[in-house]
C-alpha cells in the first residue's frame, strides 16, 4: 500500500464500533490535519448514538461536522471479522467510512455520501473491495478517487 493511500484506508482490529471508529481516525493520518480532531470524534460519537450509521450489506458510513473544511475528508477502515453496528442490520460490519465535513458546506457532504453509496450499493463491487482485488478496475478507481479525496459519482 502507498504512503498515500495509507493516509485513507487502515485495517481496524477493534471489535466495537465506536473503538473501530476512532481506531480509524487515529490510524488514516488524513485527519490529523482536522482543526479539532477531538471534536470531530465528539460528533462521529454523538452521531453514532443518535442513530447508528450502518446502512446493511457490511457498510457503516460514520460521519461528523466541523466548521471550516473546505471539502470533506474520507477514510475507510477495514475489519476483517466484522463488527456488528446495528441490529436492524444482521451482516457485520467491514467497511467503515469515516467521513469529516463541514456544517457549511452540505452540497460537498451529500456529493460525497451520494459517490460512497453509489459505489457500494453493488455486492460484486463490495466483494471485490473486501478482498482487495486491485485487479478489478473499479477497486483501484475506487481507491485512487479515495487517495486524492476526488469523489464524484462515477462507478
Amino acid at each position: 500500500m502507498t504512503d498515500s493511500l495509507k493516509r485513507v484506508l487502515c485495517v481496524v482490529e477493534s471489535t466495537d464500533k465506536f473503538d473501530a471508529i476512532d481506531e480509524t481516525i487515529a490510524k488514516c493520518s488524513i485527519f490529523s490535519e482536522l482543526p479539532d480532531k477531538e471534536r470531530f470524534i465528539k460528533a462521529v460519537h454523538r452521531r453514532e448514538r443518535q442513530q447508528s450509521t450502518g446502512i446493511g450489506h457490511g457498510v457503516a458510513i460514520a460521519h461528523g461536522r466541523l466548521p471550516h473544511l473546505d471539502q470533506p475528508v474520507i477514510a475507510l477502515g477495514y475489519s476483517k471479522e466484522g463488527i456488528i453496528f446495528d441490529d436492524k442490520y444482521p451482516d457485520p460490519v467491514s467497511l467503515i467510512f469515516v467521513i469529516a465535513s463541514s456544517q457549511n458546506r452540505d452540497a460537498e457532504y451529500l456529493k460525497a455520501v451520494s459517490s460512497l453509496l453509489t459505489w457500494v450499493h453493488d455486492p460484486d463491487f463490495r466483494r471485490s473491495l473486501l478482498s482487495a482485488d486491485k485487479s478489478d478496475e473499479r477497486v483501484s478507481a475506487f481507491l485512487s478517487m479515495l487517495e486524492m479525496q476526488d469523489f464524484h459519482p462515477q462507478y
